[in-house]
């Protein structure tokens, strides 16, 4: 048996005026109706129609002094076109949807303050704004998800910035400062920890040379004590706050991440001498929006970072 032409169509003359056509002769069985309907003559329709069965070689309708009636072969055809027609309606709306940035695919960065309140927020938000929308979150460090936005992982970050050879096409939106703070799990600690007490005590820190660890070890330097030496490294958060939730230990959190776990009775602050807790507040250096190329942002990309904005502005109000 002779193989079917992959472009039959092409040999048929279909064109695309033919799919609605069939349609609106299969809804309703009459040339000048469809031909009304579509907004042609009638002898437009009679050409087109006898094209597309010249070009299939068979008979799509039978033709009676009250109108058409499909054949085998036209009700064959018309069920395809109305298949297509529907398709392509979809197809349409998709692209208008991505147009208008109400689907797509966005992929965020971010560091673990955000994580607390932030990000939830606009979350939120863009889940109830653009439903069809897919949101990708991938935390890291600032350094790390600086590298993988430069190739073209991730749409936009929120983190830190630091400034590199390769980082001059970047740019930086400052949000918000990251206050930290001392804490263990609840019910440990009654009352203020001594500078002594605290230099005594055991904690659980991120490993040497992440941003967090380098601050809180200046930190103790600018108040004139030493660094904490009975410490246990550890960067994930699920292993550092479970660590402290089973021992007698002490961390260091940003303060959002720490009214996360305290909302839960899982952790609490710990007081301590007033020059300590005024280095605390100065925190980390501000994190913020980070972005590469923003003028190639997809729509959807851009409207979860309108959103990013205006529930950051929000929230510094608050």
């Amino acid at each position: 048996m002779k193989p079917i032409n992959s472009n039959w169509f092409v040999r048929a003359r279909l064109k695309n005026r033919h799919i609605p056509l069939l349609v609106a002769l299969g809804d309703t069985g009459n040339l000048n109706r469809a031909a009304e309907g579509l907004g042609i003559s009638q002898p437009a329709i009679s050409k087109l129609l006898k094209d597309l069965e010249d070009g299939l070689g068979v008979a799509l309708f039978e033709r009676h002094a009250r109108g058409v009636v499909p054949t085998l072969y036209g009700e064959t055809m018309i069920r395809h076109a109305r298949r297509l027609q529907n398709t392509l309606e979809s197809v349409y709306s998709e692209v208008d949807a991505l147009r208008q940035g109400q689907q797509g695919h966005v992929r965020i960065g971010t560091i673990l303050t955000p994580c607390a309140e932030l990000l939830p927020e606009v979350i939120g938000l863009t889940k109830q704004r653009f439903p069809g929308l897919e949101l990708s979150i991938r935390t890291g460090s600032s350094r790390d998800l600086m590298a993988i936005l430069d190739d073209g992982e991730l749409d936009f970050l929120v983190a830190r910035f630091f400034a590199g050879g390769q980082q001059h096409d970047l740019n930086f939106e400052p949000l918000a400062e990251e206050p930290l703070r001392i804490c263990a799990r609840a019910g440990l600690v009654q009352g203020p920890l001594s500078r002594a007490e605290l230099n005594a005590a055991d904690w659980v820190l991120p490993p040497a040379g992440s941003v967090l660890r380098q601050e809180f070890d200046a930190l103790f330097q600018r108040v004139g004590m030493r660094p904490p030496t009975k410490v246990v490294n550890a960067e994930n958060l699920l292993m550092v706050t479970t660590l402290v939730e089973k021992n007698d230990v002490l961390t260091v959190l940003p303060r959002d991440v720490l009214a996360h776990y305290a909302r839960y009775g899982m952790l609490a602050e710990i007081d301590v001498d007033p020059s300590i807790e005024a280095e605390l507040n100065q925190g980390l250096m501000a994190y913020g929006i980070i972005t590469k190329n923003q003028q190639l942002l997809s729509p959807a990309a851009r409207n979860v970072l309108d959103l990013l904005r205006a529930t950051a502005r929000q929230m510094s109000l608050g």
